[in-house]
């Protein structure tokens, strides 16, 4: 139900594109980053609440309050790097003329919309990885894939409204905007560095890595669709696909780097790269969940073309292309979710700092190329 939600946004904002084409470019690193900062966060607390290290209350704690700081200033600086790299992009594809002007629209909408998010995403994710420990559910099964849709169902609508906000700012309140997000980043950073305990340094230093790597990563995301723009915006149906498409990629590829990463902590899963017999079951499952997942895609998708009247395919090609290109991307995932964790725990790593963000982040990539060859093979673009 919430991807129709996020296929809704796409499907009725999806205007805002052909005012500014290089928007494509943005959405994918934006929705990712919520993805691999929030999603991280609480598989951290999952591997908190399963190895004792915190209670399942809702009260203060330096470890959460930690991982909050961190996590906030994440957020922020790296979606300042997503609005200067979008517009970079955007000028080389010949996407728009102006590169400064761009840079500082595309950094507000990203910095803006990031900030904002905080306000929704954090709480949201410390009373899902709480609350669900605390009422007997495992948080490695609903962390990755609640954190990924919530920050799809916040993300897109945020970003389209910040869109409206830079077409009626002048431009002396845009840098006042960007000035307090700045302000914001350099508190959040004072205060990750000022903790005693470790936890903040260590999240932040493992993180900076990684979600650097994955930024690039999911640029080429919005490449790979920015390429093919003209045939998506012709028919229009196909946009709203695409946040469920890579949303519920990365949600089982959150899962299963979870389990993995509570399974290494907890040492039922021994750190050795042939694959434990133990594991196959996960991979089973993860295809058999797609099928039913990726063909619902195709059928919430349809269900906005028709609610909006959008151009789009028949019903039953575009279940086939959801599904193909789902079940292609599931084989991918199986086998980076594995070595992800198990690679990072040998090297001394926490598994739940690196697996979930370069996960989410390929999905991303590898999502957008599996759901373009499987629209390629149907001679759909």
């Amino acid at each position: 139900m919430g991807d129709l939600i996020t296929g809704l946004f796409m499907g009725v904002f999806s205007g805002k594109m052909v005012v500014l084409p290089a928007l494509i470019l943005l959405i994918p690193p934006s929705i990712g980053l919520r993805g691999n900062i929030y999603a991280s966060l609480g598989s951290r607390l999952s591997s908190y609440l399963h190895t004792g290290r915190i209670a399942a209350k809702f009260e203060f704690n330096p470890k959460i309050a930690d991982n909050v700081y961190s996590s906030s200033f994440l957020l922020l600086l790296f979606s300042i790097l997503i609005g200067f790299i979008a517009a970079k992009i955007a000028i080389l594809m010949g996407l728009a003329n102006n590169f400064w002007e761009l840079v500082l629209d595309l950094t507000i909408i990203s910095t803006l919309s990031g900030f904002l998010s905080i306000v929704f995403m954090l709480p949201s994710t410390l009373i899902l990885a709480i609350g669900s420990y605390k009422w007997g559910w495992d948080p490695d099964n609903l962390t990755a894939p609640m954190i990924t849709l919530f920050g799809d169902l916040i993300t897109l609508p945020l970003i389209f409204l910040c869109v409206d906000i830079i077409f009626l700012t002048k431009f002396y309140l845009k840098i006042i905007l960007i000035c307090i997000v700045i302000v914001f980043l350099i508190l959040t950073f004072i205060q990750s560095v000022r903790s005693k305990e470790e936890i903040a340094k260590r999240v932040t230093k493992e993180s900076l890595p990684i979600l650097l790597f994955c930024l690039i990563i999911q640029f080429g995301a919005g490449t790979i669709l920015g390429a093919e723009i003209e045939s998506l915006i012709t028919i229009t149906g196909l946009l709203t696909i695409i946040p469920a498409f890579l949303e519920d990629g990365g949600a089982m590829g959150g899962i299963l780097s979870a389990k993995f990463s509570t399974m290494l902590h907890l040492g039922i899963l021994t750190p050795n790269l042939k694959i434990d017999s133990r594991v196959l079951p996960h991979f089973v499952s993860m295809h058999l969940l797609g099928i039913v997942t990726f063909a619902m895609v195709g059928l919430f998708g349809q269900i906005v073309n028709v609610m909006l009247n959008l151009p789009t395919i028949s019903t039953l090609k575009l279940i086939l292309v959801t599904i193909v290109a789902g079940q292609i991307l599931i084989v991918l995932l199986n086998f980076m979710s594995y070595y992800f964790s198990i690679l990072s725990f040998m090297k001394g790593l926490d598994p739940d700092n690196v697996g979930i963000p370069l996960i989410t982040s390929l999905m991303d990539v590898l999502g957008s190329f599996c759901l373009i060859l499987a629209l390629k093979l149907f001679n759909v673009i």
